[in-house]
C-alpha cells in the first residue's frame, strides 16, 4: 500500500513497516502502483515514477499535445487529480481540467481518450476485473468506456445532480457507485448504486446528505459486498451489501482524503 503524507511525501507500507519512497517539493494529488513502478501525480498537472527518493518527471506525459488546454474554472494551474490501473495494466490519469490521459506501455507514450467524454473530470477508476472498462466521475455524470478509453458514454440516469466527484466498482459483482452535489462547493452531497452499468442509478439508504462533496478518492468498493465512504471528510461509513444500505463507524476523525486498499 502506497499513500501520500502532507501533500508532499510517499510512503509505502510493506512486510510490516512503513518506507519513504520521495519527497516532493511540488504538491502531489495521486499515487498508483503499476508494473512498472509507483506513480504519482502532481500539481500542474504531471506524472513522474518514485524512484531512490526522489520523483522522475516523465518528458512523454509533459508533452501530450493537448495540454496547452489544460485549465482550472479557478484560475489555478491544472492538477493530476487521480490514477488508475487497468486489469490489463492499461494506466489512466484524470487530468482537471483536461479529460483523461492513457498509457498503455507502461508510462513510455501517453495519449489523450476523449471521445465523448465530458472535459471536466474529477475521477478516473477502472473495472477492478474487467479489461478495458473505464469509467468517470465529471461535472456533467457518471461516464463509462467500454474499450480501454476510446470512446466513452454519459450515464447520467435521473440523479437529481449531476456534478460528481467519487466513483467505484466492486471486483466481485458490477454495482457501481457514484456521489453526486449541488454544485462544487459540494452542498446536499449523495451516494448513489447501479446495477446496470449506470443506465439506472439508486440512491443508497444510511446516509444524511453531506454538507462536503463526497470527493475524489473518498468511496472505495471491496470484495465480498463491503464498501467504504467519507462524509463531509471526518465520518466514515460502512456498506456490507454491495453499497445498498449504509452505517456510521467513525465520526469527527481527521481529515480523511482518500479511502486506500489495504
Amino acid at each position: 500500500m502506497s499513500v501520500l503524507v502532507d501533500g508532499h511525501e510517499v510512503w509505502t507500507y510493506w512486510r510490516g513497516r512503513w518506507n519513504k519512497e520521495a519527497t516532493s517539493n511540488v504538491t502531489l494529488y495521486s499515487v498508483l502502483r503499476t508494473g512498472h513502478g509507483l506513480l504519482v501525480g502532481s500539481e500542474a498537472a504531471r506524472i513522474a515514477f518514485a524512484e531512490s527518493g526522489a520523483l522522475r518527471f516523465l518528458p512523454s506525459f509533459d508533452a501530450v499535445p493537448e495540454r496547452k488546454v489544460w485549465d482550472t474554472p479557478y484560475g489555478a494551474p491544472p492538477e493530476l487529480r487521480s490514477l488508475a490501473l487497468g486489469v490489463d495494466g492499461t494506466v489512466y490519469a484524470n487530468v482537471h481540467v483536461g479529460w483523461i490521459v492513457r498509457s498503455q506501455d507502461g508510462g513510455v507514450s501517453w495519449t489523450t481518450v476523449r471521445n465523448g467524454l465530458d472535459r471536466d473530470v474529477h475521477m478516473v477508476a477502472a473495472h477492478p476485473a474487467k479489461p478495458g472498462i473505464v469509467f468517470a466521475a465529471t461535472a456533467n455524470g457518471f461516464h463509462i468506456s467500454h474499450d480501454n478509453g476510446d470512446s466513452w458514454t454519459p450515464r447520467p440516469g435521473k440523479m437529481p445532480y449531476l456534478y460528481q466527484r467519487a466513483v467505484a466498482c466492486f471486483a466481485d459483482r458490477d454495482v457501481y457507485l457514484a456521489s453526486t452535489a449541488k454544485h462544487d462547493r459540494g452542498a446536499g452531497a449523495k451516494l448513489f448504486r447501479s446495477e446496470d452499468e449506470g443506465r439506472r442509478w439508486v440512491e443508497v439508504s444510511g446516509l444524511p446528505s453531506a454538507d462536503r462533496n463526497i470527493s475524489t478518492h473518498q468511496v472505495k468498493a471491496i470484495e465480498g459486498g463491503r464498501g467504504l465512504a467519507v462524509l463531509s471528510d471526518t465520518s466514515l461509513y460502512e456498506s456490507t451489501d454491495w453499497g445498498t444500505s449504509w452505517r456510521k463507524l467513525r465520526s469527527n476523525l481527521p481529515t480523511v482524503n482518500a479511502i486506500l486498499p489495504r
